[in-house]
């Protein structure tokens, strides 16, 4: 019983980073834009500066987690971040599922218009700083991580104690990591693939993934409440 908890929290973990890496936002089409234009070597530095930038985010969050909330084991303390969790992360989640359809349209037409108009930064570095700027001061990915962070902490604590940071770190990397390398991949094999489909099936994916965080917040939530 004990190893199928550890496994709910990893996993819960790797999908809240590769949640926050799929979207087709601002990190991802300059990814996509600079790859295809200047080389894959390119996307990896984009996808390095994004981990990198939502690595600090989660970090603060957690750090914020354990510094206000000193006895996450209390229950008061956890329907409060359950509560966070489902007022964050289900408009995120509602939205990101019924815009899946028209805003990459809207975000692939305009990127695409510029792909070709200009040069990218010579230097790879350019590429790194860009991405991490983009990444951490992107008020939606200040609230993504404020949302599941608030959802998987109070678990993660009752599962792995003073350990759950580390392992949250761990695992949100690994999400993080496997999307940029299936981007990488992409754009150095099938740049002509990547296109609205691609896009509509990617924000339609995270949308489910929040509304899954939600409802599991809003079930853990009514058992606290009831009880």
């Amino acid at each position: 019983m004990r190893l199928v908890s550890d496994v709910h929290v990893l996993a819960a973990a790797y999908l809240m980073g590769l949640a926050a890496a799929a979207p087709m936002g601002p990190v991802n089409m300059l990814a996509i834009r600079r790859g295809i234009v200047g080389g894959w070597r390119h996307t990896v530095a984009c996808g390095i500066g994004s981990v990198a930038g939502d690595l600090i985010l989660f970090s603060l969050v957690l750090l914020g987690g354990h510094y206000v909330f000193s006895d996450l084991s209390n229950p008061t303390v956890r329907t409060i971040l359950e509560a966070i969790g489902v007022v964050v992360l289900l408009p995120l989640g509602l939205y990101s599922l019924f815009h899946a359809v028209k805003e990459p349209l809207r975000a692939y037409a305009s990127a695409r218009k510029h792909w070709d108009e200009s040069t990218v930064p010579e230097h790879l570095a350019t590429d790194v700083a860009a991405a991490i700027g983009l990444t951490i001061f992107n008020p939606a990915a200040m609230v993504y991580w404020v949302g599941v962070t608030a959802n998987w902490l109070p678990f993660a604590h009752s599962i792995f104690g003073s350990k759950a940071p580390g392992w949250g770190i761990l695992m949100v990397a690994a999400g993080l990591m496997t999307w940029f390398t299936l981007l990488i991949i992409a754009v150095r094999f099938i740049p002509h693939r990547i296109g609205p489909t691609f896009f509509r099936l990617v924000n339609a994916t995270f949308g489910v993934i929040l509304l899954a965080f939600a409802t599991f917040c809003a079930v853990v939530l009514a058992r606290h409440v009831l009880h």
